[in-house]
């Protein structure tokens, strides 16, 4: 099993956060342009789920998989939007999500105020970085 990629977005969709690993083929694309497609991919997948939910309770979709890989999302109550390509049988990966977050949130708590994290201007993406690689190098998923 693998982890490729991970996102970090705001709840407008720009990407505070990227980060890489065994990620063998390249997009082929910009980097700003290939974080709107999986920003836009993510809104995608929620508005389909929306519209053809069979009642009104709450659904969600958590993740989508291909035969080459697994994209798992996770949507915090403040917007964070977090998205992990992993291989398609990873397994425990909306824990790891949830590790993650935390790492952001603590780490976001402890600048002055959220805008920091901009992605032209992070402060502490050296820090953030350091403690979401220990994370994701530590999971069961990482080979």
């Amino acid at each position: 099993m693998t982890i490729y990629n991970l996102y970090i977005f705001d709840r407008e969709g720009q990407c505070l956060y990227y980060d890489e690993w065994f990620r063998t083929k390249q997009s082929g694309l910009a980097p700003i342009q290939e974080y709107k497609l999986v920003f836009g991919m993510m809104l995608s997948m929620k508005s389909f789920v929306d519209r053809l939910a069979t009642n009104d309770s709450n659904q969600t979709v958590n993740y989508y998989k291909t035969s080459a890989y697994k994209m798992t999302f996770l949507e915090s109550a403040t917007g964070i939007k977090i998205i992990l390509n992993t291989d398609p049988n990873a397994t425990g990966i909306r824990d790891l999500l949830h590790r993650i977050y935390q790492a952001w949130a603590e780490t976001a708590n402890s600048a002055a105020n959220l805008e920091m994290f901009a992605a032209t201007n992070p402060p502490n993406e050296s820090f953030l970085k350091s403690r979401v690689r220990d994370i994701v190098m530590k999971h069961s998923a990482y080979v």
